[in-house]
């Protein structure tokens, strides 16, 4: 009985070990998942920071449109509170001189005219006051409206403007948030890899339509190695919609601070008719416009010229960007 025991355990204890052989490789394979390519994860984390940027500066320039809409509204105000205030001080004379006239009715003024043309006199001057202070009455009225709506304005604008400063300062926290992971992403990569992406590798000539999107072209093609800075307009260093916006001020064109907002600008152009200083659009693949997180500008064949994103600078690159490019915007020409 002792020899069939011990046969019963062996074979247990052996078949526990095989089944720990077999799961245990496993284990280890999911313990360690592979580690994913530095440089995707660095693109990855520059694509969502880009956005964060351009949602940032959408938000300060609805708060500074809404201060703006404040201060106008409020001058508004004070001017309808005066005109109020007028209106009723000439409806106060009015009343007190209506009153007063009262008195002298139709009776009166028979009794003690002298003539019939005088007559006629006191009761035109008797009319006109009632149309008087009737117009003033309607003056008044229009004035305390149009008082009163204004300061309705101007308290919309100012909670406007309230809830727009909390908006502003999350978002600001977000693109530091996602500023640090870029930097830390950009920092884990091979140096030789980090020079690479500092380095200007095209420098050829590129030529646009005659007149502004030339201009426009050119002046962008000028910052060439300038640096990418989270927010910058120029003219030392630019982030993508900074830069477009700058190079498009050099012809003479004023565009949206916004990659959204200058998707929304000059006409749209089919991306197999492309010109030089075309302006291309990026999203996140939903092909939403309101998902638009880069921006650059068409130089010729099939290349752009754009501000990255950090740790790169301003360059020639492939036209068809990070695959995502979702639209193109002729500005002049």
């Amino acid at each position: 009985m002792v020899s069939h025991r011990n046969k019963r355990i062996s074979r247990t204890i052996l078949t526990g070990a095989v089944l720990a052989t077999a799961v245990a490789p496993t284990m280890a394979a999911s313990a360690q998942p592979a580690d994913p390519d530095p440089l995707a994860r660095y693109n990855e984390l520059s694509a969502h920071a880009a956005k964060t940027n351009e949602d940032l500066l959408k938000a300060r320039g609805d708060l500074k449109a809404k201060r703006e809409q404040l201060a106008r509204s409020t001058v508004a105000e004070q001017q309808a509170r005066e005109e109020e205030e007028r209106f009723r001080g000439q409806v106060d004379a009015l009343t007190t001189a209506t009153f007063e006239g009262a008195r002298f009715n139709q009776l009166s003024a028979l009794l003690v005219s002298e003539s019939q043309q005088d007559f006629l006199n006191r009761m035109s001057a008797l009319n006109m006051l009632a149309t008087d202070n009737n117009e003033a009455l309607q003056r008044l009225g229009l004035a305390v409206a149009k008082a009163d709506h204004a300061r309705q304005s101007a308290q919309e604008a100012a909670n406007a403007a309230a809830k727009l400063v909390g908006e502003v300062e999350q978002r600001q926290r977000d693109l530091d948030g996602q500023i640090k992971e870029v930097r830390a992403a950009l920092g884990s990569l091979d140096p030789s890899v980090r020079n690479d992406l500092k380095r200007v590798k095209d420098t050829g000539s590129y030529v646009g339509p005659p007149g502004s999107a030339n201009a426009a072209l050119q002046a962008a093609l000028s910052k060439r190695g300038a640096a990418y800075e989270w927010g910058a307009e120029g003219p030392s260093a630019f982030d993508c919609s900074g830069l477009t916006m700058w190079a498009y001020q050099q012809a003479g064109i004023q565009l949206p601070r916004v990659a959204s907002a200058q998707y929304d600008v000059g006409m749209a152009v089919p991306l197999n008719a492309l010109l030089p200083g075309d302006l291309l659009f990026y999203d996140d693949g939903t092909g939403n416009p309101a998902a638009i997180h880069h921006v650059a500008m068409y130089v010729g064949d099939d290349k752009m010229v754009d501000a990255p994103t950090q740790g790169q600078v301003v360059d020639l690159r492939p036209s068809r960007g990070d695959g995502h490019l979702m639209g193109a915007r002729r500005i002049a020409g």
